[in-house]
């Protein structure tokens, strides 16, 4: 009786099972096609994307070669002799005969492309055109115009295989008016889109064009007619259909792609099919591994006895998962230790460095052996030259495990991590100073030669108030603003430098880079603090003159690294002419000080001429480069490579000549190209106008249009900005 209970619970739970195994098979099925499917309608869409987009670039550049054509007739001198002088009869009918000569030429050469230019005035029935001079009213009728075609500023229609635009422009005092009519050849101007006109069409906001032979009906034509008159989305018109819309700049003009619908039901069924195969190869595999490998494996197991009961396999399960708690208690109990560890090494650093006040001192004496001893250094070791190590992480952290093994066993030791190049440690001090010196030179070469560091050691006085500790660290720091005086010496005591360096003078090259800024970009107030600052007091007071010639080559070598920028910002400059050699003669402290100013505020006005001199052709240069390049992502760093300078130089450039940094003007620049753009197409969407001026997201472009406007691009212009729209 039992077993029948049981047996019946067991299938109805085996078919609950089978249910929800189906179920989810189900939902994964739909889940994997909708997302398969979404991915080929996105690739398709970026590939029809790319593809419209590289056909248009194609047309853009005949364009532009129209546009130039264009202005080149309307700028010519024949063009303005006939138009625009007062000709006698004679002399009108001979400029007439050349005047028609040139544009025939000219349109011999521009058919090759696809299009011709056709010219007339108010003041004559005439219309220059590639077959002559014609009758103007009759010129109209032939072409398609609408008799009041003279009326409209601008005007667009398709006769034939051509697109015919008229246009209308004055002079100055309006007293001539020309006509213009410019006619483009489907089969050669549009020979990039040739198979696919159908799907282009071209606007000026007054009519609209297909450029195929796809005919609207008239009900239909109209409703677009007035819904760009209206200034509303054309896209509503194409139901959903994906729209690509270009701007063409010289006929005030917008070119749009209406793409086909793709097929999306097609794409279902073709993804579906293909999940469908996969998980019935898979289904069908897992089914083959059960009955020809799992099943007969069972049965040999339970054969020869291997096979346990429901109870020993219930046991077997606790005693696993006992164990797990145990291994995650031990990784719990070395995280909690760890992150002990790390709070103390916090605590140490940042009253070390003078984040904290002493009142943690009290709280520190108990975490930390160092703050019970009488008296201690502090040492800081930093790598010389960061710039030639490679895989520097790795070496570092054994160079501090290296240290730790030197001092644990002997001295009370604390290590403080400073930065990526540099290690504080704080040393009970009970080792003489001839004693500290070797152990300190044989650890440095010893990491010198395992792990290829070259550090240098700087080492306090003793210390005995624990308050002093930040002051301490600060006088390690200073020492190695001095690791450049001691190239050959890899421990710099605090008493060396007071004895033995007292009467030389050094300054840091923190100092050096500031001057050097500070002269290209010919600030002569800030080079006059600068200068203050190198030569202080203690510059005049203690230098010994055994030392100047020492001191006159660092001033040398400044004057070599400030030569180098300058040659940067113009090849053209005599660096002889600065006679910088002259510094290594000097014997006297004040007058190395007095010519090597000299020497800087010589180059403060050679700079300063310079960039008068080029200012105006700089700022043509840039806002060029702007123009050009504002729609794509720029830096800095590109305009340095373009003008042919250094970043640095590059930097201080662009302020002055624009009146304010790279990053600011830039963001200006292009708020004011998405204006422009606005004005002329008000259904760009803001992702669209964000990519249009050069930025990759649009949450970017409404951040910093918000910063310089006060609003959002949303609200500024009427439009959506959630992202993707």
């Amino acid at each position: 009786m039992l077993g029948n209970i049981n047996e019946k619970i067991k299938e109805r739970m085996k078919s609950k099972t089978n249910k929800i195994i189906t179920l989810i098979t189900l939902l994964l099925l739909f889940l994997i096609t909708g997302y398969n499917s979404n991915k080929v309608i996105e690739k398709i869409t970026d590939e029809e994307k790319m593809k419209i987009e590289q056909r248009y670039e194609n047309i853009n550049k005949k364009l532009d070669f129209m546009n130039i054509a264009l202005y080149d007739f309307k700028t010519s001198s024949i063009f303005k002799n006939y138009f625009f002088e007062n000709l006698t009869f004679e002399e009108k009918q001979y400029r007439k005969i050349q005047l028609f000569d040139e544009l025939k030429k000219r349109n011999t050469i521009y058919g090759k492309i696809g299009y011709s230019i056709n010219v007339g005035t108010e003041d004559e029935d005439l219309i220059f055109s590639q077959e002559g001079t014609l009758d103007r009213k009759n010129y109209y009728r032939d072409h398609g115009f609408p008799e009041n075609i003279e009326k409209c500023e601008r005007y667009i229609v398709k006769n034939n295989n051509k697109i015919n635009i008229f246009f209308r422009e004055a002079d100055d005092l309006e007293k001539t008016v020309i006509y213009w009519i410019v006619s483009l050849n489907e089969n050669d101007f549009f020979a990039e889109i040739y198979g696919e006109l159908e799907n282009w069409y071209i606007t000026n906001h007054k009519n609209i064009l297909n450029l195929g032979n796809k005919k609207e009906n008239e009900k239909k034509y109209k409703k677009i007619q007035e819904m760009i008159i209206e200034k509303k989305n054309v896209e509503n018109f194409f139901r959903e259909k994906k729209i690509y819309q270009f701007y063409i700049p010289y006929f005030y003009e917008i070119l749009f792609y209406v793409q086909p619908r793709i097929n999306i039901f097609n794409i279902v069924l073709y993804e579906l099919f293909k999940v469908v195969l996969v998980i019935g190869i898979i289904y069908f595999m897992i089914l083959l591994g059960i009955y020809l490998v799992i099943k007969p494996m069972k049965q040999l197991a339970r054969k020869m006895g291997y096979m346990k009961n429901n109870n020993e396999k219930e046991l077997e399960y606790i005693e696993n998962k006992i164990k797990e708690i145990s291994t995650i208690n031990e990784d719990l109990n070395y995280k909690i230790t760890d992150l002990k560890v790390y709070q103390k090494k916090k605590k140490i650093k940042d009253f070390l460095i003078g984040i904290t006040e002493t009142k943690g001192i009290s709280n520190l004496i108990e975490e930390s052996e160092i703050f019970k001893v009488k008296k201690y250094r502090v040492i800081i070791m930093e790598i010389y030259d960061i710039d030639s190590v490679e895989n520097i992480f790795n070496k570092f952290d054994l160079s501090k495990e290296l240290i730790l093994k030197y001092f644990s066993e002997d001295v009370v030791c604390e290590i403080v991590d400073i930065d990526y190049k540099s290690i504080a440690f704080i040393l009970e001090n009970i080792f003489a100073k001839e004693e500290l010196y070797e152990i300190l030179k044989c650890l440095a070469v010893h990491i010198d030669r395992n792990f290829s560091l070259k550090f240098t050691v700087a080492v306090t006085d003793a210390y005995e108030n624990l308050e002093e500790l930040p002051r301490a660290y600060r006088a390690a720091k200073k020492i190695l603003d001095y690791k450049f005086v001691f190239k050959q010496e890899r421990i710099i005591f605090k008493d060396n430098i007071d004895e033995s360096n007292q009467k030389k003078y050094y300054y840091p090259i923190e100092l050096e880079a500031k001057l050097i800024m500070r002269t290209l970009s010919s600030n002569e107030i800030s080079v006059r603090r600068v200068l203050e600052e190198m030569f202080d007091d203690k510059y005049s007071r203690n230098i010994d003159k055994k030392y100047i010639k020492e001191f006159g080559g660092l001033l040398y070598n400044t004057l070599g690294r400030m030569f180098i920028e300058l040659k940067d910002m113009d090849e053209t400059i005599e660096i002889k002419s600065f006679k910088a050699e002259e510094l290594l003669t000097i014997k006297d402290a004040d007058e190395l000080k007095n010519k090597f100013e000299e020497k800087i505020f010589e180059i403060c006005k050679a700079v300063k001429v310079k960039d008068l001199s080029d200012t105006e052709s700089t700022r043509i240069k840039i806002e060029k480069y702007l123009d050009e390049n504002y729609m794509i992502d720029i830096s800095l760093e590109n305009l340095a490579d373009h003008l042919g300078h250094s970043f640095k130089y590059t930097s201080v450039l662009f302020k002055k000549v624009m009146g304010d940094n790279f990053k600011n003007y830039l963001s200006i620049y292009r708020i004011e190209k998405a204006k422009e753009l606005m004005e002329y197409n008000k259904d760009l969407k803001i992702k669209e106008l964000a990519e249009l001026i050069g930025y990759n997201s649009s949450n970017t472009f409404i951040r910093i249009f918000r910063k310089y406007e006060g609003v959002s691009p949303g609200k500024y212009f009427g439009v959506g900005e959630q992202e993707g729209e």
